[in-house]
């Protein structure tokens, strides 16, 4: 039976080769973005997964309240963490790692520098996680004093091979040397751990065990917990806040408690958590948007539907072709369960056919696209299961789906009627083609008012005026101490390179990729509680270099304003600072990385500082960010040390600039790596994540325009032929070729604008509630409904008058030879 289905399926879609080929061609484009698509959220949606007890592990999470304002952090205490295991019967065991900088690292034998994060874990890290070791033992590797465990890509960089276990390295800013006790695999791309090395917690000072002796308090620690099978987090949290609270009474009007973040929640559900733990010069743990991941969800669903609604469309379209082979397969006794199979089969077929060249397509389009979006998505024998089970279900089931209607359709018809040659009355499946195309076109007109829209929205992120000229500024970094010393004069010594136009220090810049540190700050004299705001030291040329303009008093000048500061306009309003003459602020607290604020001074002094200008208000942050409080000290302050140097360069011979400067780095010190990016390239970056999704809805729109024009033309050839005799009639009464083109097109473009219809409330208010993440953004404005209104007309009106022209310009006499 199975072998008659396969022949006559197989002799069906030979004999209706163009249906074929828009069927096959439809399918394998909605199942190759299907695919595509699905890969990237599979990957997305299984961060940090490769752990065994991924469903057991999780981060705990401190809540504070100070005086109504909450900050919530990804970490805690070291005294948390060391006892919960002990007194908690839920906790089975915990970790604990932190992110104290960033540093050279050396191999004694071959002293090249390599910039690394410097991360600290303890013994407990490769036991609770499954970081699979390619040498050493996991128990003990970070059991020892002085041992670090370095991954292969770090260890092919320094060594240029992996066999290194025992071998040395050591740290810039340690005086004693490293012995590597383990090789790491490389983690997965989609892995919240980024780290390339780790340092034995058991490597720290005295000084440092005394101080956490009694920490009950701090959130310098990143802390996850292994729970028990079976206990609920809820309760666990709630004993380790009563476990905090009985070792360590906060503030005044501040509440603490502690919530634990399951491990698998953290790279999509972490939108409103800061990543604590770490220096202000180490990035944070990459972040997913769930937002972005429902929206690309529905788009895949979606391109995958279009494909199937175009499969039924063009199969119920051509029911009267088959009417002849229904009527004589009943009338020999075939029963309508056969029918309903072999249709069925045709559809699965047509689809299976389609899988394998979506298949063929994906794997060419996974190379580009994966550097794209910077993963490592493949899609063959080695790929997870659940993915394999997934595309091929969703195969089967777009086949059985697409495939059902039409085989209900054309199995109940009656034989006698059939075989009578009489018309088959289709004004059902007539209605419901049309209704199915309009749902193309809608679903299509929505993608390209989205596409539209989210292009408009990146172009003005990245040419929206920012407040400061980004461009042809090069940013260097500043790593080792010696650098740091002598800084004044590596400024003066790059300034006189003459395609240097000017140079500034500061400690942090727009742009940032690093933490802003943030200050509490008040006007001197003021009652009330102190506002936060955020702080960058930055010295006199700050604002030459960076052409920010200062709309009053004047501009820090010269070291004795080591206690003056400038305020942006967003700070000055909110201090109520309306003139900077005479006017002082008291900063009493400075927090890194979004943590507890600690004091400036040890003995609870604050930092008064004399307010000598206000500057133009300008994008420190992301456009999704509005401009927030800055106060911008004088380079020589006590809150934060410069970290950067930022010269402003000639367009003519950059290479040969970059080379200069370096070399004025290098002769301060050797040691010295010459980190640099372009302010330009930095600020594009907070966009890159905007920009990857712009390009993915692009193409996701252009498949499915595509799939719904391709179901647009058969469905125009088959009107074509249905009207043939129609059409001579018309001619021989004197119709035009031109008034029958439009006769035959117009029914199509009526369905096209009530598409537009459905669409455009649709549209205002997905993208409208999208925009809103961006406290900067485009208005979405009436030319962008009518330019999509229009694409959506001239791609349908290309699509079908191909067909009608060509059966308007037939020779009457060939249609009505036969009667």
């Amino acid at each position: 039976m199975i072998k008659n289905y396969f022949t006559v399926a197989i002799r069906t879609l030979v004999r209706n080769r163009l249906y074929t080929v828009l069927n096959v061609a439809g399918l394998t484009f909605g199942l190759t973005c299907f695919l595509l698509i699905g890969l990237y959220l599979f990957d997305e949606l299984t961060f940090d997964q490769q752990h065994i007890n991924a469903n057991r592990i999780y981060r705990v999470v401190e809540h504070k309240n100070v005086k109504g304002e909450e900050t919530t952090i990804a970490a805690a205490s070291f005294k948390l963490a060391e006892v919960s295991k002990q007194s908690i019967p839920e906790v089975e065991n915990t970790t604990r790692m932190s992110r104290i900088g960033r540093a050279n690292l050396v191999d004694p034998q071959n002293p090249v520098n390599f910039q690394e994060t410097v991360t600290i874990a303890d013994q407990n890290f490769l036991e609770i996680f499954d970081f699979p070791l390619i040498l050493g033992d996991k128990r003990t590797a970070l059991k020892e004093p002085n041992s670090i465990v370095i991954n292969e890509e770090l260890a092919m960089r320094i060594f240029g091979n992996t066999q290194v276990l025992g071998k040395q390295l050591q740290w810039s800013y340690l005086d004693t040397p490293h012995r590597i006790t383990g090789v790491l695999k490389n983690q997965p791309k989609n892995s919240s751990f980024t780290f390339n090395s780790l340092i034995s917690e058991n490597t720290n000072s005295d000084e440092f065990k005394n101080i956490t002796a009694a920490d009950w308090s701090s959130n310098g620690f990143s802390v996850y917990a292994l729970l028990r099978d079976g206990a609920k987090p809820e309760t666990a949290a709630a004993k380790m806040t009563n476990m905090v609270l009985a070792n360590f009474k906060p503030e005044n009007g501040t509440r603490v408690h502690f919530s634990l973040q399951a491990l698998r929640d953290m790279h999509l559900h972490s939108e409103n958590i800061i990543d604590g733990a770490r220096n202000s010069n180490v990035e944070a743990m990459p972040q997913g948007n769930l937002g972005y991941v429902r929206m690309f969800s529905f788009v895949s669903l979606f391109v995958l539907f279009i494909a199937g609604i175009n499969y039924m469309n063009l199969s119920t379209a051509r029911a009267s072709n088959r009417a002849k082979e229904i009527g004589v397969r009943k009338s020999i006794g075939a029963v309508r369960q056969n029918l309903v199979y072999q249709f069925l089969f045709e559809a699965v077929l047509i689809t299976g056919l389609a899988f394998i060249l979506a298949v063929l397509c994906l794997n060419l389009l996974l190379p580009p696209f994966n550097n794209f979006v910077e993963k490592q998505l493949s899609f063959g024998l080695s790929t997870n299961y659940r993915v394999w089970l997934l595309a091929v279900g969703a195969t089967v089931l777009i086949g059985l789906i697409s495939g059902s209607y039409p085989a209900l359709l054309l199995s109940g018809f009656k034989p006698v009627a059939l075989l009578k040659g009489m018309k088959i009355n289709q004004s059902g499946s007539l209605g419901l083609r049309k209704g199915l195309v309009v749902f193309q076109f809608t679903v299509s007109i929505v993608l390209i008012i989205g596409t539209i829209a989210l292009y408009r929205q990146v172009k003005f992120m990245n040419n929206t005026n920012l407040g400061f000229n980004k461009d042809l500024l090069v940013v260097i970094d500043i790593n080792t101490g010696k650098a740091r010393e002598a800084s004044e004069a590596i400024k003066t010594e790059m300034a006189a390179i003459p395609a240097v136009k000017s140079v500034s220090l500061t400690s942090r810049v727009p742009g940032e990729w690093k933490t802003y540190r943030q200050v509490k700050v008040n006007a001197q004299g003021n009652g009330t509680d102190p506002e936060v705001a955020y702080f960058i030291g930055a010295d006199k040329d700050f604002l030459n270099t960076f052409d920010i303009k200062l709309t009053q008093g004047r501009n820090l000048d010269n070291p004795s304003d080591s206690a003056s500061v400038l305020l942006n306009e967003t700070a000055a309003r909110l201090l109520n600072i309306t003139n900077p003459a005479g006017q002082f602020v008291e900063i009493p607290g400075v927090s890194e990385s979004g943590g507890d604020f600690e004091k400036v001074y040890q003995d609870g002094t604050p930092f008064k500082a004399k307010v000598v200008g206000i500057v133009k208000d300008f994008h420190f942050q992301s456009l999704r960010e509005k401009i927030a409080p800055l106060v911008l000290g004088y380079n020589h302050n006590p809150v934060q040390l410069i970290d950067y140097y930022t010269a402003r360069i000639e367009p003519g011979n950059i290479p040969a600039t970059l080379e200069k400067l370096k070399a004025v780095l290098v002769r301060a010190d050797r040691d010295e790596p010459f980190e640099y990016h372009f302010m330009d390239e930095q600020l594009a970056r907070f966009y890159m994540e905007d920009y990857r999704r712009q390009t993915l809805m692009i193409w996701t729109a252009l498949a499915a325009i595509f799939i719904a024009c391709l179901g647009l033309f058969g469905l125009a050839t088959y009107s074509a032929e249905q009207r043939v005799k129609e059409i001579g009639i018309r001619k021989v009464l004197g119709a035009s070729s031109f008034s029958l083109a439009t006769l035959l097109s117009k029914d199509f473009l009526k369905l096209v604008l009530i598409s537009n219809l459905i669409a455009f409330p649709l549209a205002w208010w997905s993208v409208n509630q999208w925009l809103q993440e961006y406290a900067y953004h485009v208005d979405l404005e009436w030319w962008v409904f009518a330019l999509a209104a229009l694409l959506a007309i001239v791609i349908a009106v290309l699509t079908v008058s191909y067909q009608s022209v060509k059966a308007s310009l037939v020779n009457p006499l060939e249609n009505l030879k036969g009667d």
